[in-house]
């Protein structure tokens, strides 16, 4: 795992004409430079807005600026590092058994409040979608997905979209894309997934919203019965999810180090299936005590998929302040604000 360089290229753009919008927050939440992604003249903007809690007032696009700079360094033909005020995240390439590996996906996560560089030693912490078919002595996924057949790359200030398209080699029935988002500011970044069947194929395990982590954290959270939430350790999760598994829609799951004080953790966007079987979301030990959850799609299970079974995923990954007085306060803060964006409404001349 490369230690963060801390050596940037400046994502540099032209800045783009200004416009009248009227902006609206409606959750009752106050904003501080929050990304906005607005569709205004036929195109799509990111906004960067800062506004009260409850408040409705008409801006020019040109006063709704990040304030500061999404740095970015290109380190390999698909990978990358890039890092905004709250972390650094390398998605570089990587050697496996002497051969490269260059997939463009998640490997490392630097939370820098705390110092703390999330990982999963020897992989990539970010896993999914994976796949493994009937018969097939292991599974494989998007993180070992070399070569990538199409990358594309759009900045903007304070804003940057990352997208591949094509198939696993060892998976040429399975379609993927996979968008990732970065922005300036705020403490997440945004993932989106397809997964399109385009040749019948007989799939045994199938998988979206994996990350997976050394032995980092010593809490697991996810909302309960009426949304409360459930906060436990580790080793009492097991109790509680063998008498109530949670749902492969669970709208988040997080896990905590409360004695050091940080947290990291999904807010699902939205999710679809075209098929499933014992679909859950899960919460898994890994080797030397890592520690993972994922989204058990097909779990195990032969079911004959046919050209256009689709499997969608769209998730925000958090990092959060866990103090032990409200550890889970700053996580479903985030997670309301994500749910209920600020509304832009463009405005004639």
């Amino acid at each position: 795992m490369r230690k963060p360089l801390f050596l940037f290229l400046a994502v540099s753009s032209v800045l783009p004409a200004a416009d009248k919008v009227r902006i609206s927050e409606t959750a009752g939440l106050a904003r501080e430079q929050e990304p906005v992604i607005a569709a205004i003249a036929g195109k799509q903007r990111v906004l960067f807005v800062t506004i009260g809690a409850n408040q409705s007032k008409v801006v020019d696009t040109g006063s709704l600026q990040p304030k500061e700079r999404l740095r970015r360094k290109q380190t390999d033909p698909v990978g990358f590092q890039i890092e905004n005020s709250a972390y650094w995240a390398d998605l570089s390439k990587r050697m496996v058994a002497g051969k490269e590996e260059d997939s463009g996906t998640l490997r490392g996560l630097l939370f820098k409040r705390f110092g703390v560089l999330l990982e999963r030693t020897q992989n990539r912490m970010h896993w999914a979608p994976s796949f493994q078919r009937t018969g097939a002595r292991g599974y494989t996924s998007i993180a070992m997905w070399t070569p990538v057949q199409k990358v594309e790359r759009t900045e903007a200030p304070g804003a940057f979209t990352f997208t591949r398209e094509g198939f696993h080699a060892s998976y040429p029935e399975i379609a993927l894309w996979a968008e990732y988002r970065f922005f300036a500011h705020v403490p997440y970044f945004l993932f989106r997934s397809t997964m399109t069947i385009t040749s019948p194929i007989e799939i045994f395990w199938l998988r979206n919203q994996e990350m997976t982590m050394d032995d980092l954290f010593t809490h697991v959270a996810w909302p309960g019965p009426g949304a409360r939430p459930v906060l436990t350790g580790f080793e009492g999760r097991k109790k509680l999810l063998e008498n109530q598994t949670l749902p492969a829609d669970v709208p988040w799951v997080a896990f905590l180090n409360l004695d050091k004080g940080y947290g990291f953790g999904a807010v699902a966007l939205a999710y679809h299936a075209s098929k499933t079987a014992h679909a859950i979301t899960s919460i898994n030990d890994g080797a030397a005590n890592g520690k993972y959850w994922d989204r058990r799609i097909i779990d195990q299970t032969p079911v004959m998929l046919a050209p256009g079974d689709r499997f969608e995923e769209h998730t925000a990954f958090v990092l959060f302040q866990a103090p032990p007085s409200a550890p889970l306060a700053e996580f479903l803060t985030w997670e309301k604000k994500l749910r209920h964006p600020v509304r832009v409404e463009p405005l004639k001349d």
